[in-house]
C-alpha cells in the first residue's frame, strides 16, 4: 500500500491527518499568541523612572508623559518640614526601570498643614507643659509671667495675642505664649462682672484686672460649641476685693433665662442687703 492510499483510505491516516492539521494550528494560535502579547507588553522597551519626589503632581505628570508613563496617587500623609502637596514617596522608586503605559504610584504630603488640639496645661508646672505641646507639634515661642495663687503653674495660654482654651485646634509647629503664675501679688484688686461674657472675653478681662479664670463649669457639656455659652454666674462675685493673682471660677450655659434668673436673685439679694443695714 502506497502513501497516497494511506492517507486517503485508510482510517489511520485519516487519525494522523487530522492530528497533524490540529497540531499545526496550534503551533501558528501560539506563535501569533507570542508575537500580540511581545507588541501588547513592549517586549524588550523599557523607561527609566525619574525621580519625582519633591515636586507637584503636575509636574511630575509632565515628566513622566515624556516617558510613556502616567501618576496615579494612592495616599496622602502629613510630614512636616515638607513643602504641602509635593510627593514624598514613590512606587517603584526613582531610577528602576518600567515598561510604557504604565502608573508611577505617589504618595504625596498634606495640602494643608494638619491641625492638632491644644492639650489641657492649665494648673500644671511650665516644664511639663512643654513637653506636652512639644508632644503635640506644638512650640513655646515666650513666656509671661503674671500674679498668681500658685507660683510657676500655667494660668493661660495665648496664640497670637488671644486666649485659647484646651480642645482648640491649632495648626501643627504652632507657636503659643504661656502665662505662668508668679506668686501672689501685694496688691488689692476688684473682681469684674464677668457675667453674659464668653469665656475668652472673660479671661481677658480677669487678667486685665490681674486676676485669672479658675475651673471653668459647664451646665451642659459643650461638644465644639463652646463659643456659644456664656457666662451665668461668677465666685466670687463682681466687686469683691481681691488679691491680685486669685482666681474666680465660672459657670457656663446657653439658656439666656437662667442668665436672667441669676441677675433676678442677685438683684434681691441686693434689695435685701441693703434693707439689713
Amino acid at each position: 500500500m502506497d502513501i497516497k492510499t494511506f492517507w486517503k483510505e485508510t482510517f489511520a491516516g485519516f487519525i494522523l491527518k487530522n492530528f497533524l492539521i490540529a497540531l499545526g494550528i496550534i503551533v501558528v494560535v501560539a506563535w501569533a499568541a507570542l508575537i500580540a502579547v511581545d507588541f501588547y507588553t513592549h517586549h524588550g522597551e523599557a523607561e527609566v523612572i525619574p525621580d519625582l519626589r519633591g515636586s507637584y503632581v503636575e509636574e511630575a505628570e509632565i515628566l513622566l508623559a515624556k516617558k510613556g508613563l502616567y501618576p496615579m496617587v494612592i495616599d496622602s500623609v502629613y510630614v512636616r518640614g515638607k513643602k504641602l502637596g509635593t510627593i514624598i514617596d514613590q512606587i517603584p522608586p526613582a531610577n528602576s526601570t518600567v515598561k510604557r503605559n504604565r502608573p508611577i504610584y505617589l504618595i504625596i504630603n498634606s495640602r494643608s498643614v494638619r491641625q492638632v488640639p491644644l492639650p489641657e496645661i492649665n494648673d500644671v508646672s511650665y516644664r511639663q507643659a512643654d513637653a506636652m505641646l512639644q508632644s503635640m507639634g506644638l512650640s513655646v515661642s515666650n513666656v509671661e509671667y503674671a500674679p498668681s495663687e500658685f507660683k510657676d503653674l500655667v494660668i493661660d495660654i495665648k496664640y497670637h495675642g488671644r486666649s485659647v482654651t484646651p480642645g482648640t485646634r491649632l495648626p501643627e509647629g504652632s507657636t503659643v505664649v504661656l502665662v505662668v503664675g508668679s506668686g501672689l501679688g501685694n496688691s488689692q484688686t476688684i473682681a469684674p462682672s464677668l457675667k453674659g461674657m464668653g469665656i475668652e472675653e472673660a479671661t481677658q478681662t480677669a487678667q486685665s484686672s490681674t486676676l485669672i479664670i479658675g475651673s471653668v463649669e459647664y451646665d451642659v457639656t459643650p461638644s465644639g460649641n463652646e463659643d456659644d455659652y456664656f457666662i451665668y454666674r461668677q465666685r466670687p462675685a463682681a466687686g469683691t476685693s481681691l488679691t491680685a493673682g486669685s482666681r474666680i471660677d465660672v459657670y457656663l450655659t446657653k439658656d439666656k433665662a437662667r442668665l436672667k434668673e441669676v441677675f433676678e436673685e442677685d438683684k434681691k439679694k441686693e434689695e435685701t442687703d441693703e434693707q439689713f443695714f
